[in-house]
């Protein structure tokens, strides 16, 4: 027998048998007792007859069969869930508000659950992702900022070598360009060590992965694209594999497309093209001189980070006297960090707060189903005493209703599962730049999981309190024809502690949203100090590392001549309208932490100040007023001179007057691109005071700044701000052509942003915009379940107390009292909830508020009170009206 047959015949050995083959069995049990019975001398009628009666009904053996062999409950299960959907179905009405009720909850719980699944505990496409570590080095002197360090091809090779690691990847980014068309394109380019395809084992969407052969091909070298490279640059094509790339005149071979997933590496850039790093040869710029790796690393799975700190950290400790300047002065130590860690440090806060809002909303949710569930229940009275009085048990009742609330949960999460995959993209959406750009948005197994268990739970939680409430009928007074209102004690209570808990959520959520909005809106009104409108910021990077271009810059004099002869083609583009050069002085961030003297003073805490190089339109370009002295010329800034200006903040902070001098501290790493006219003492003479621009973001005071010619210091990079008559991207093909005709293989930096693109990018503008709009979504599915939940009581308690209403007015009841009778639990619990939530909110807003980094106010608190409360008393007063609108002897006849 094969065994397939044998696992067969094992399971009809041991599973139940089927209603057939009971039934099958009974008919030959009846068969023979008849035969039997005839032997006797009965006649056939008659020994069918008394074999029938003796034997039983198939169905009855059946039941008999099923409970004595365990399998009873399934079918009351299975009759209690048809009976659950017929009944749902009678109430069409209740079954909407009730499974949309929860489908907002679970939707917008798994769509969290979804996106921190994406971001934090699985946002990597790579095989082994959770031991793939980034090491850093962290200086003692200043241990809260680790950074990368980078390695020459022996020291990688050493790396590879320690008993801890698994695999090494060694990467190294850069800028490259298309050639070989009108006007070349910028492109971001990541060099990866020729083990990048076993190191990721990420399976490429088209062809192949960098792999070890290529290391040493005669051919032309391959380059693999990235998924949204392939898609701008060549449309999607299937058939690009085996195509050729021209990049800086050299001619690469496509061999591999990566999947959408594949975003390496975000911290640093996403690369548009990958190539291997041994087509990158680094050449000498002066004495400047780049390392050739940086290193991931890939332990084995038994290592633990304690024990593989220690062995790297032996390692990696004499790297620092071949390249002294990359690695600090002081004591310091290699630390390895998972590579999610940066984005849990910048989202994790975030996520967290989400989750505690949607959770919130989940509650708010539960307890709306709870309140109907309630609600609806006295109108069931009589159904429920009749199966008790015919012997139904309490827990046969509470498994009833329970079954009822489940099937109601596991509805509401198939509808929530269907629109959480949209809810959770809308984070991506709202802020891309606070999430890895490798976080894939899907349904898997683990999602599924969490959506089935969240509705158990949620079935469970709000389903368990209406049920024990409800399984407990009063036969004496449900049982007659008259039906009572929803009005005993116990069932106000419980109604009113879920309204009360449901407004008091709502309000808490309200003021979260309330908190985000004021916080982002205080932001959108913050002084900028600058005019951000119509003003476009490009970037060239010169080719300081091609021998052909790297002639006519290599020297000071020849990279200030060049930068001055494409400021004055750009500014001859029509519509342009001025044209400044800055070399890292793009706001709201602009500019680099550096100390300095000030002739005359003498200080013993630590001169700190922003130091910009800017040309002297900058300052024009922008709109930063000049409040006293002048700006340097254009003369001064072809030599370097040894000129300033300050801001505000910097004038008034150190007290400074027009005259003065100073001398900024130049680090060791940036001396060789120094101005050659200012090689003196250094020492520099402040010329002009301008207004405060925003320099260290958006969410803190101005820093004090310093700003000198920009060709002070001039490495290969240069960033040119355009401001334009229109919208500025409109005129960057007329840029690109004005670049190409200094250099025609002179690329500009790929996406070109303007200023006010930037300021939307900042992390606090960002983070805000993002609070507010989420949490006022949430806040307003809250209020809407809210009122919901509150209009569902009015409206059943009215459809409940119709006769009770009538005989009120009947006998004379103003219709002020019944419409106060009609809503009184209602608004008594919402004014409990409100005064509840303001309390819990007084006592975490400025918790809240931190995390949200932003300011407290506690009068903030009054408008969503104010707002809820007004929409509760419409809730209520609506249904309300009803019971003062009924004839008294229509109600009299209700029943």
């Amino acid at each position: 027998m094969n065994p397939i047959g044998a696992l067969r015949n094992l399971w009809r050995s041991i599973a139940p048998r089927s209603h057939g083959d009971v039934e099958e069995e009974l008919r030959s049990h009846q068969q023979a007792y008849q035969e039997d019975l005839i032997r006797q001398g009965l006649t056939a009628e008659e020994a069918q007859r008394k074999a029938r009666i003796d034997l039983g009904q198939p169905a009855t053996q059946n039941e008999t069969y099923r409970a004595a062999v365990g399998l009873r409950i399934f079918d009351e299960l299975g009759g209690d869930i048809r009976y659950g959907l017929r009944a749902l179905g009678r109430n069409p009405g209740f079954a909407a508000v009730a499974v949309l009720s929860l489908a907002v909850g679970i939707g917008a719980t798994t769509a969290m659950f979804s996106l921190i699944y994406a971001v934090l505990l699985n946002p990597f496409p790579y095989v082994g992702a959770d031991r793939i570590m980034n090491p850093v080095i962290v200086d003692e002197q200043h241990p809260d900022d680790p950074r990368w360090f980078g390695i020459t091809k022996p020291q990688f090779e050493s790396l590879r070598s320690a008993h801890s690691i698994e695999d090494v990847l060694g990467f190294n980014p850069g800028h490259t360009e298309i050639t070989g068309s009108a006007l070349p394109e910028d492109v971001n380019a990541i060099y990866l060590t020729e083990n990048a395809g076993s190191f990721f084992g990420v399976r490429p969407l088209l062809g192949r992965n960098i792999q070890p052969a290529d290391a040493h091909g005669a051919g032309p070298s391959a380059v693999v694209l990235n998924y949204r490279f392939w898609q701008r640059h060549y449309g999607g094509d299937a058939h690009v594999i085996g195509r050729t790339l021209e990049l800086d005149h050299t001619v690469f071979s496509i061999v591999g497309v990566m999947p959408r997933s594949f975003a390496f590496n975000d911290t640093l850039g996403v690369g548009d093209v990958y190539l291997p790093g041994s087509s990158l040869h680094f050449r000498e710029f002066g004495p400047y001189q780049h390392p050739s790796y940086i290193p991931w690393i890939k332990l084995k799975p038994s290592v633990s980070l304690v024990a593989a700190d220690a062995e790297l950290d032996a390692i990696v400790h004499p790297f620092a006297r071949q390249l002294p300047q990359y690695f600090p002065r002081g004591k310091w130590h290699l630390q390895l960090q998972p590579i999610v860690v940066p984005y849990q440090h910048s989202t994790g806060r975030t996520l967290v707060l989400l989750l505690v809002g949607v959770l919130l909303l989940l509650i708010i949710g539960c307890a709306n189903c709870s309140i109907l569930l309630l609600a609806r229940g006295r109108a069931r009275q009589q159904e429920l005493a009749v199966r008790a009085a015919i012997g139904a048990s309490r827990w046969r009742i509470v498994r009833q209703l329970l079954v009822e609330a489940v099937i109601i949960s596991f509805t509401g999460a198939i509808l929530g599962v269907a629109a959480s995959y949209w809810l959770a993209k809308l984070p991506l959406l709202l802020s891309p730049d606070s999430f890895p750009s490798e976080s894939v948005i899907r349904i898997n197994p683990s999602i599924l999981t969490f959506s089935v268990a969240l509705a158990f739970a949620c079935g469970i939680l709000f389903g368990l309190v209406p049920a024990l409430r409800l399984s407990r009928p009063d036969l004496a007074r449900a049982l007659p024809t008259r039906l009572y209102g929803i009005s005993s004690a116990p069932v106000k209570q419980r109604l009113s502690t879920l309204i009360a808990l449901q407004v008091a959520l709502t309000l808490l959520l309200m003021a979260t949203a309330g908190t985000a909005m004021r916080a982002f809106l205080h932001l959108t009104q913050v002084s900028l100090g600058y005019q951000p409108d119509h003003v476009m910021s490009i970037g060239i990077m010169m080719h300081f590392l091609d021998p052909k271009d790297a002639e006519g810059i290599k020297s000071w004099v020849g990279r200030v001549a060049f930068i001055d002869r494409v400021q004055q083609r750009i500014g001859a583009v029509p519509g342009v309208l001025a044209v400044a050069v800055s070399t890292d002085a793009n706001p709201p961030i602009a500019g680099a932490d550096v100390s300095f003297d000030l002739r005359g003073t003498s200080s013993q805490s630590r001169q700190q100040a922003r130091a910009c190089g800017v040309g002297p339109e900058y300052f024009s370009t922008l709109r930063i007023p000049l409040l006293a002295g002048r700006t340097w010329s254009a003369a001064e800034n072809r030599q370097g001179g040894s000129v300033a200006v300050v801001n505000q903040s910097f004038a008034r902070q150190y007290g400074v007057r027009i005259g003065q001098q100073l001398r900024p501290h130049i680090s060791s790493e940036t001396s060789t691109f120094l101005a050659e006219p200012s090689a003196g003492d250094g020492w520099r003479e402040i010329i002009g005071i301008v207004g405060d621009s925003r320099n260290d973001g958006l969410s803190t005071p101005v820093q004090p700044a310093v700003y000198v010619p920009y060709t002070t210091l001039m490495p290969p990079y240069a960033q040119f701000l355009v401001r334009t008559q229109g919208d500025p991207l409109t005129y960057l093909h007329s840029i690109r052509a004005a670049v190409a005709a200094i250099a025609p293989d002179q690329q500009v930096s790929n996406g070109p942003s303007t200023l006010s693109e930037a300021l939307e990018r900042d992390p606090q503008w960002s983070r805000q915009r993002f609070f507010s709009i989420l949490f006022g979504v949430f806040s307003a599915m809250a209020l809407v379940l809210a009122l919901v939940g509150i209009f569902s009581v009015v409206a059943y308690s009215v459809a409940q107390r119709t006769t009770e209403f009538g005989v009120r007015l009947a006998l004379g009841a103003p219709r002020s009292h019944v419409l106060w009778v009609a809503a009184r639990i209602a608004l008594v619990s919402t004014a409990a909830g409100i005064a509840i939530g303001l309390a819990l909110d007084s006592f975490l807003g400025a918790i809240l508020a931190h995390w949200m980094q932003s300011a407290f106010a506690a009068w903030s608190l009054l408008v969503p009170a104010a707002l809820l409360a007004l929409s509760a008393l419409l809730a209520c007063a609506l249904p309300a009206r009803r019971a003062t609108a009924v004839p008294p002897a229509e109600a009299l006849r209700y029943e």
